[in-house]
């Protein structure tokens, strides 16, 4: 009988894109070593001396990394990591069509991101147009598929990786009261996150995770 696979995920000390892929180790109660490269800012400049004299060593020269048995299979950027632990523990939908739509509605979050970074680098009235118009439009469509699962998750009526990608992107953002006025016209994702935040292990990990600068 083979041993079961070793998992080492390797970034910054920060959440940015290692963070879902913690939490679906987390979730599916699998060990894995989480390395992770020391992290200074410096006025506006992040200072990473061990990152810099390792990064040629990666392909792409960027984390995160997965690396597995070893190094014996190595998978990197950040989305190819979360789908595939997601699809190993069993949090990918429960067919093909279900995987590709939380395919499309990670991509979905991916833009929202884009668009928020882009308006609060415009200044306050296009960060309050965001959270009105972009952010709202986005829920409510994440609102209506899963209203048609109605079970508490947003699609297969189980955790699945879009849950935790939802989780992560409401917590992101700083002006947390302009996020909750979106969702309490969402009262559906509302209990997704409510429900992923109260999951045992992934509400033991939010409690005891490292401190973090970003």
């Amino acid at each position: 009988m083979s041993s079961p696979s070793t998992y080492k995920l390797i970034y910054f000390n920060g959440r940015g894109l290692a963070e879902t892929s913690r939490m679906l180790f987390k979730a599916a109660g699998q060990e894995f070593e989480d390395f992770r490269y020391s992290v200074t800012i410096n006025g506006s400049q992040y200072i990473r001396p061990e990152w810099e004299a390792d990064k040629s060593k990666y392909i792409y020269e960027k984390i995160p990394v997965l690396e597995i048995d070893g190094g014996k299979h190595i998978i990197v950027q950040s989305k190819a990591i979360e789908r595939f632990l997601a699809r190993r523990f069993n949090m990918y939908g429960t067919n093909d069509v279900e995987a590709a739509v939380i395919d499309a509605a990670g991509e979905q979050i991916n833009d929202v991101k884009q668009a928020y970074n882009k308006a609060k680098a415009a200044g306050a009235d296009s960060e309050k147009k965001f959270f009105e118009e972009d952010l709202k439009k986005t829920f409510l469509a994440f609102e209506k598929q899963a209203n048609k699962d109605n079970s508490g998750y947003w699609i297969s009526s189980r955790l699945s990786l879009f849950d935790i990608q939802l989780y992560n992107l409401i917590n992101s953002f700083g002006d947390q009261e302009s996020v909750q006025k979106v969702l309490d016209e969402c009262p559906t994702l509302k209990t997704i996150h409510d429900q992923v935040e109260q999951t045992a292990e992934i509400k033991k990990w939010v409690e005891e995770r490292p401190k973090t600068i970003f």
